[in-house]
């Protein structure tokens, strides 16, 4: 039997796929360089642009120099020793990566180890042992607290000085009708320190308030929240969902700002509920003179964003490592230190470097 389908269900399907075609295309990076030899969990930039952290599957975590592209330090959470085979056996994968907001402390996870190190000498600060595994972690402006999404479904807000939980987060399930508690997926802290983002499997994005531990607010999404992040000069945050979209938020009113359309569907009318349009954004950062927003997905794509009207300012997608795997994730994207580039850090370990024009 042939199914004859309606001219109208046609043309709407034609004007779709015209809107989407185009929307990305490969571009080959300005520079290039392998960071890990088999891939990466995990990789962050240090908000001062000068460092990128690569969890390395298997082996330590390295800290490249950015504008030398030179390994500064290995680390991991237990030391080896030196010149024996237990080199290797000590080396875990780390499992999550970050930065304090002054960039002088890193910190890397091993499953439910944290240690936060000194960027100046490369030196262990702490080793922090927890009985549950860690999510995702953010660090504040000195990287003195944190703030841990865990695997027991709660976020904890951590004094690393006192070494002591200060507050615990809950994303009750009554957002998707379930009893239960839901797993906390991404974490955040304001520049002033004084807030915290959470995402999670309720499909909704919490604003707290770090010293009462009082939720400010939530915002409702279609899909599990997998990115939150706080616009650097305060007012706003960014939230996004797996495959759903991602919005702007005002953070006095709770209203949204926009929502950022990769496609060019027209602004006046709303998106139309097709997974064409949806999209999972993995990886946000601002320009120093915070204009802009980059970000990147796993689709390999990475797209420029204007911050005052959320509109595409252009998109690209990254090259493969090997033409027979096509998944790329970007795990984090970065603006040069004088915003005239943009650096990304994919999950198949290739580091590369696109310059604006």
């Amino acid at each position: 039997m042939v199914t004859v389908l309606p001219f109208k269900y046609i043309a709407r399907l034609f004007v779709i796929t015209l809107l989407l075609v185009g929307c990305t295309t490969e571009r080959t990076a300005d520079e290039q360089w392998i960071h890990s030899q088999f891939g990466s969990y995990a990789s962050a930039f240090s908000p001062n642009g000068k460092y990128v952290l690569v969890g390395d599957t298997g082996l330590p975590a390295k800290l490249w120099d950015i504008e030398t592209n030179k390994v500064l330090y290995s680390w991991q959470s237990k030391p080896a020793v030196a010149g024996t085979a237990k080199d290797v056996a000590y080396a875990g994968t780390t499992t999550a990566v970050g930065f304090s907001g002054d960039s002088k402390v890193a910190a890397t996870v091993e499953q439910d180890t944290i240690v936060l190190w000194e960027i100046a000498t490369g030196e262990p600060m702490i080793r922090l042992s927890f009985p549950v595994k860690i999510k995702s972690l953010a660090l504040s402006q000195h990287g003195d607290y944190l703030l841990l999404a865990l695997y027991d479904r709660t976020a904890v807000y951590f004094d690393v000085i006192e070494n002591r939980v200060l507050k615990i987060f809950e994303h009750d399930g009554s957002a998707v009708n379930s009893p239960i508690n839901q797993l906390i997926n991404a974490v955040a802290i304001s520049p002033s320190g004084k807030y915290g983002l959470t995402g999670g499997d309720d499909q909704t994005a919490r604003l707290w308030d770090l010293e009462t531990g009082k939720q400010l607010r939530s915002w409702k999404h279609k899909n599990s929240v997998n990115i939150v992040s706080f616009f650097p000069r305060g007012g706003f945050i960014l939230t996004g969902a797996g495959n759903g979209q991602t919005h702007f938020w005002n953070m006095k009113t709770g209203e949204e700002r926009y929502t950022l359309r990769m496609s060019p569907w027209p602004k006046d009318k709303p998106l139309p509920d097709y997974p064409v349009f949806q999209t999972t954004t993995s990886a946000v950062d601002y320009s120093p003179d915070y204009k802009y927003m980059v970000t990147g997905h796993p689709s390999r794509v990475i797209c420029l964003w204007a911050v005052a009207t959320g509109d595409k300012q252009d998109c690209w997608q990254v090259a493969r490592r090997q033409a027979l795997r096509p998944g790329v994730v970007l795990q984090s994207v970065s603006f040069s230190q004088d915003g005239r580039a943009i650096y990304s850090e994919s999950g198949n370990g290739i580091g590369q470097k696109w310059l604006l024009k």
